[in-house]
């Protein structure tokens, strides 16, 4: 397979991957009840958080080392391996001895033996993961991306089917299931791949493998914990499971725009690194601009489109049972563009080696949410962790900015920025000068008309973008070069300059 093909086939399968993901969360609202889903969120929640630091650590530097010496693939391999089932052990142990006091935190000992299960995803996840990223690592990026999808189709399957059959505890066995499922398929792949025998005997230390990325955990952790604070003191301080169901609805649709403009990141920054050995500043600037300009102009149609029409697409996705989240989503999706810029921002103070800026940054961003949603939930609930989000997403994106001009220099375009803001300010106006929103948001929990009303507003949101653009084509906010400059930096230059330097297997 070429490289530009394995390039293509990698994007798909993380795209099929997130789409399964989002296929789970509709299926379970619609098995089980408000509340069981509420328990199911919180469980889930709290042990991707551990999985996050076990798989991003050890199995990311084992992709880094072996594209650096695949000649010693065979021991760094070996190596890593052990590291990591060292770790796994320790923490899912400490996981489990901690549990009862996760229970009390979360003022609810009934969910002792959900968190005890869940401690066996721990170790099929983080050995899942192990072998995606030795796969990577290997550029062997067709049996990285076959298994990315064999990993959808099996999660889909084992969470959706058993959670039918068991309920709560069925979604969460799934979950034990499937990943265990395709750890035992990537070793029988992995017998397969035929590595260089290296007569000289050769050794990589474990040092090595231990301390890259340590940063970088430490930053995504506290990203994860930052969108999902609200969740964690919802139940604590309420009490209740349904609202807890209920608020990660507003989590699961209102990150849509972070995941989607996140990939568009990757493919739109790619040459970062690179341009900052060569020492060219400037012209990691200008990737920089033109980067931020055009999520900018893509994220605000977006959150608009969530926010205006908020009550049909949770109605639509999770059914009306959850639609009392509807009024808070248009507050979370607006603080979730925010930190979408601030995710952009890191990903550029990263890319320049100031990973310690991110992770001083999020932390922060950390406490001030925990404050203010400790401060507004006891009297407002969903609402109040919503509305917790806005004035933290806003002073982390204010900060990200800061501190990426300050690194590099001027890099924002403002009048492009006001720009999109009036386009989509003037389309509002519009919409709702002819009430449009409003026939295609009322009533919208009642759905009188059957099951069919539900979809009459995807025209309108359609519109809506359409509108948009036309308007910002109109004010010259985008232009024809734009389109131009956009297809080439998506389909061109990351591609190219990306895959240039992997050698050919």
């Amino acid at each position: 397979m070429s490289l530009v093909r394995s390039f293509i086939f990698i994007n798909f399968a993380e795209i099929v991957y997130i789409v399964s993901g989002y296929f789970i969360h509709f299926s379970l609202a619609r098995v089980l009840e408000p509340a069981e889903y509420g328990r199911y969120s919180i469980i889930i929640s709290l042990v991707m958080m551990i999985i996050m630091f076990i798989g991003d650590g050890i199995p990311k530097a084992l992709s880094k080392y072996i594209a650096q010496h695949p000649e010693m693939a065979g021991i760094i391999k070996r190596k890593a391996f052990i590291a990591q089932a060292i770790v796994i052990l320790l923490v899912s142990l400490l996981y489990y001895l901690t549990t009862p006091l996760v229970a009390r935190l979360l003022k609810d000992m009934s969910l002792l033996p959900y968190l005890r299960l869940s401690v066996l995803i721990i170790p099929s996840f983080a050995l899942a993961s192990f072998y995606n990223n030795y796969f990577n690592g290997l550029k062997k990026f067709h049996l990285q991306s076959i298994q990315r999808i064999v990993r959808s189709f099996a999660r889909v399957l084992a969470i959706v089917g058993i959670a039918y059959l068991f309920k709560v505890k069925g979604a969460i066995i799934g979950y034990i299931m499937a990943p265990s499922l395709v750890f035992v398929y990537s070793i029988l792949i992995d017998k397969t791949i035929k590595h260089k025998r290296i007569k000289k005997k050769q050794d990589f230390p474990y040092s090595k493998i231990l301390k890259f990325g340590g940063s970088i955990v430490f930053f995504m952790i506290g990203y994860q914990l930052l969108t999902r604070t609200g969740i964690f003191l919802i139940k604590r301080l309420t009490g209740e499971d349904f609202l807890a169901g209920v608020y990660n609805t507003v989590i699961v649709i209102g990150e849509v725009p972070f995941y989607f403009l996140s990939n568009l990141a990757i493919l739109l920054l790619p040459t970062i690194s690179s341009v900052v050995e060569k020492q060219s500043l400037e012209k990691a600037r200008q990737i920089i601009q033109q980067s931020i300009r055009y999520i900018i102009v893509l994220l605000i149609p977006i959150v608009s489109v969530v926010i205006l029409f908020s009550e049909r697409i949770v109605v639509l996705m999770y059914t009306s049972k959850f639609v009392q989240g509807s009024f808070g989503l248009k507050f979370y999706v607006l603080a979730i563009g925010m930190l979408s810029i601030y995710y952009i921002c890191t990903f550029i103070l990263n890319g320049f080696n100031q990973v310690k800026t991110s992770v001083f940054l999020t932390w922060l961003g950390v406490i001030i949410n925990f404050i203010l949603c400790y401060i507004l939930i006891p009297g407002y609930g969903i609402l109040g962790a919503a509305i917790s989000m806005i004035p933290t997403a806003f002073i982390l994106m204010s900060l990200g900015l800061f501190f990426t001009q300050k690194h590099f220099g001027a890099f924002m375009n403002y009048v492009s920025l006001f720009k999109s803001l009036f386009a989509a300010a003037l389309t509002w106006f519009i919409f709702k000068y002819f009430n449009l929103q409003v026939f295609f948001n009322k009533d919208a929990h009642l759905e009188v008309l059957g099951p069919d009303n539900r979809y009459y507003f995807l025209p309108f949101a359609l519109l809506f973008v359409v509108l948009y653009f036309a308007i910002l084509l109109f004010i010259r906010g985008v232009d024809k070069q734009d389109l131009i400059k956009l297809k080439k930096t998506l389909l061109k230059k990351p591609l190219k300059k990306s895959l240039k330097n992997v050698p050919k297997r």
